[in-house]
Order: C-alpha cells, then structure tokens, then sequence
C-alpha cells in the first residue's frame, strides 16, 4: 500500500530541488550565451539535442519497465537491478559508439563532431547513473536524485565559470557536459548504495525477459524525444547556427517550466495504475481534479512568459538573442498543453497501451517533421515555434479522445472557467504592470501575486486539491 505522506514529500522535495537547479540552469544560460554568441550557441545546443537523442534511445525503456517488475517481486530487487545494470552497461557502450560514428559520417563542422564525441561521456555515465534512479524511485525517494543533478549542475557550472574567466576553448566547454554526466552518476550511486548494493550480474533468461519488456516503451520514448528535438535539429540544417541559437534561449525557458506538471503527474503514476482496472470511477474523479491542477499550476507561468517575453530573453542571455522573445510568446501557449499531455498519457501507459503509443508518437513526429520542412525554410525559428504549439494543440485532442474511452472521465467546466477568468485578468494586469517600466523581475512577482490573489477571490483550485490529488 502506497504512503501518502511519502508520495507527497517525494513530489514536493523533488519540485523544491528541482526548482534551485533551475535557477543554477539559467546561470548556465546565461553565461553560455554571453561567451559563446549566437552561433556558437547554436553549435552547443546542437551537440546537446544530438547526445541527448541517443541518451533516450539507449535508456531502452527500462526505467519505467524496472520500477513495475521491482514492485511487483521486491524478493528479487537485487537481481533485476544486477541484470538490468549489464544491459544498460552494454547499451551505453554501443549507442555511444554509434552515435559518434553517425556524426562523423555528417557534414557538421569538425568543431561539433568532436564536441559530440567529448559529450557522448554525458551519455555513457548518465545511462549508468540512471540505475540508481530505480532503486530510489521504487522507494519514493527521488529527492536523491533531484539532489544528485542539483549538486553535478552546481559544479559543472563553477567549471565553466572558470573556463569562461580563462577564456577557455569551445571543447573545454562541452568538457563541462561530460563533467556534469560523471558527477551525475558518482552522487547518484553515492545516494542509491545507501540503500542496496549491487553490481553487473548477467543471467540470459532475466535479462532477454527485461529487454523484451521494455523494449516497446523505448520505442515510445525514442520517437517522443526525436519530436521535442527535431524543430532544433532541422533548424539548424536550414537555417544555420545563429538561428538556431536565438531559438534555443526561447526553447529553454519552455523546457526548463515544464518540470513540474511532470513530477506531478509522475506521482500519481501509482495510484493511477492501481485503480485503473478496478476503481474507474475514482479515476475519473482523479482526473477531472488534476486537469483542473494541470492548468492553475501551468497559466500563470504561461502569463510571466507571454507579457515579459522579450525581458526574460535579454535576462537569460543578451540583445543579440531578443528576436526569441516572440518565439517564447508563443511557446507559452504550449506550456498547458504539455502539463495536460504527461497526465492523459499517464492513463494510457497505466492501460499498457503500447502500441497505441506507438502510433500516436509516430504519427506526431511525421506531422511535426512535415509542418517544419514547410515553414522553417520560411519562417525560420518563429515556423517552428508555430508547428511546436500546433503540434501540441493535435497530441492533446488526440490524447483526450482516446483517454476517455478508457476512463469516461468529464472536465470540470466551472473550475476551468474560474482558472480562465483569473488567467485574463492577470493577463491585463501583467501588461498593465509592465507600462510602469519598474524593474522586470519585480513585475514578474507581481504578476504572480495578482494571479494569486484573483485566484483567492475566485475561489480556484489551490495547494490543498494538489495534496489531495497527490495523496488519494
């Protein structure tokens, strides 16, 4: 039986941590941008999509796959986790071998084709980090793990300060990347030995049964993160470095945001797949509650995004980077969409809709990769911003539908209006605010106090139904 207490501080510590890496991220912004210019920007945040896109595709699926089995045999947790660290072993070496071999074979820039190799150490000590990640998710401590990334990204960030006041290279920059992966899984180990000990242990028959539970998820996974990372990757073949690095400073305002309807509907994985079968209608009561949580939680950082778009741009990096601001406009709009979408497929991967995730992955990748081969070479990065909303806009209908004809769940139109209401209101009133020309991070705080306290008057969803929701 799942605690509620624990669920509840493993989400919230998370968030909390979480949230201080986020700070330390925008330094890393920030600093990266003000070194490195447009296109050298551009250049990193290339070699990033690109390892990060071979970090999902040897991740395999096994995350989600371990957690379940470890739950459902806690006798043999060890023996799992010693099969599951030989396949992630021999996974991060060949997919960091292939993805240095594909690079090579490109018409990138030697800079970058040595970047990529220099950064594929992220990939490899990151996969085994990841390990750990099972044990501390099984036991709802995730906290550690937040911590461990919190404490990597502190350092990395002291080493690329000292890079950048030594004028260092290019590819001691990207060193930083490969630092901050084996610190990663140094404190990840560190945190999860505390709790059990293991080692690579192969044995065929566990170890094919795990891969061939996981390797559907993986797919799913795989074709997901090629759709968050192609509108980068194909800006930069058309448009070049500099647009993309302009993009990229807006992009990572949206990615760094989205953390925590993420955590928040990770948390409700268990109960979710608990009762899905048996309890639908306490499900459907747990959903119409969350949709409504999903967007109180979303619009107001969407607001901060929209009104103070140019401001947060320039903040994070420098006027060079200020045609993002309208990227990030409309970006924001994406933002309610992505905390609706991890909840709704929460439901489908309770239901063990693989396959259906499948083709909804595939299907939206095609749809994205179509819109933006059309409109980047137009509109270059505000096309693919567009095709970003527009593609979100078609995975949350076609999530809603199928969602419900699983869980019958309806929406909550009265609260939805209420969270409706108090977003126009402190629309108006960021903008009205920002007229005063004070400086923008106080108004930034504002804003969200207006958000606050219309949503007081109002009556909206709060952080009591956020506890409730997170501890049915």
């Amino acid at each position: 039986m799942l605690n509620k207490k624990d669920i509840f501080i493993n989400t919230v510590s998370q968030v909390v941590v979480r949230f201080t890496t986020l700070v330390f991220t925008l330094i890393s912004i920030k600093l990266l941008t003000n070194y490195l210019g447009t296109t050298g920007v551009g250049e990193y945040n290339t070699i990033t999509t690109y390892v990060n896109f071979f970090l999902v595709i040897a991740d395999l699926g096994l995350f989600s796959v371990t957690v379940r089995e470890i739950s459902k045999r806690p006798q043999d947790e060890k023996k799992i986790l010693s099969n599951v660290f030989v396949v992630r072993l021999i996974s991060a070496l060949i997919v960091s071998a292939i993805a240095i071999a594909i690079v090579f074979l490109t018409h990138y820039d030697n800079r970058i084709k040595i970047g990529v190799t220099i950064a594929t150490g992220f990939l490899f000590f990151n996969l085994l980090g990841s390990i750990y990640d099972i044990v501390l998710q099984y036991r709802l401590k995730m906290q550690y793990s937040a911590l461990a990334e919190f404490l990597s990204k502190l350092l990395s960030i002291l080493a690329l300060y000292l890079i950048i006041r030594h004028q260092g290279d290019f590819l001691l920059v990207i060193a930083t990347i490969a630092l901050s992966g084996f610190l990663i899984f140094a404190f990840k180990w560190l945190f999860g030995s505390h709790f059990v000990s293991f080692g690579p242990k192969y044995n065929r028959d566990i170890s094919r049964w795990i891969f061939n539970l996981a390797w559907p998820m993986g797919i799913v996974f795989i074709v997901s993160n090629l759709f968050f990372k192609l509108d980068t990757l194909m800006l930069f073949v058309l448009k070049g470095a500099s647009e993309t690095g302009i993009y990229t400073v807006a992009y990572k305002v949206l990615e760094v945001t989205v953390f925590v309807g993420a955590y928040f509907a990770s948390a409700l994985k268990p109960t979710i797949s608990q009762n899905i079968e048996n309890n639908k209608p306490y499900i459907e009561k747990l959903i119409k509650k969350s949709i409504s949580i999903m967007l109180f939680v979303s619009a107001p950082i969407a607001i901060v995004s929209i009104v103070f778009s140019k401001e947060i741009i320039v903040f994070l990096s420098n006027e060079d980077f200020v045609g993002g601001g309208r990227a990030l406009t409309l970006l924001a709009f994406t933002l309610p969409l992505i905390y609706l979408d991890a909840l709704l497929v929460e439901i489908l991967i309770a239901n063990d809709e693989r396959k259906l995730l499948v083709r909804i992955a595939t299907f939206i990748l095609t749809f994205n990769f179509l819109l933006n081969l059309v409109l980047i070479p137009r509109y270059s990065f505000m096309g693919a911003a567009f095709v970003t909303l527009l593609s979100e806009i078609v995975l949350f209908g076609i999530n809603l539908r199928y969602t419900r004809r699983i869980i019958p769940y309806s929406i909550d139109l009265p609260s939805i209006a209420k969270i409706a209401a108090v977003a126009i209101l402190t629309l108006v009133a960021g903008f009205a605010l920002k007229s005063f020309g004070t400086y923008f991070l106080i108004l930034i705080a504002l804003t969200f106090l207006t958000y606050a306290l219309f949503s007081y008057l109002f009556g909206v969803v709060g952080f009591r139904s956020l506890r409730e929701a997170i501890g049915d």
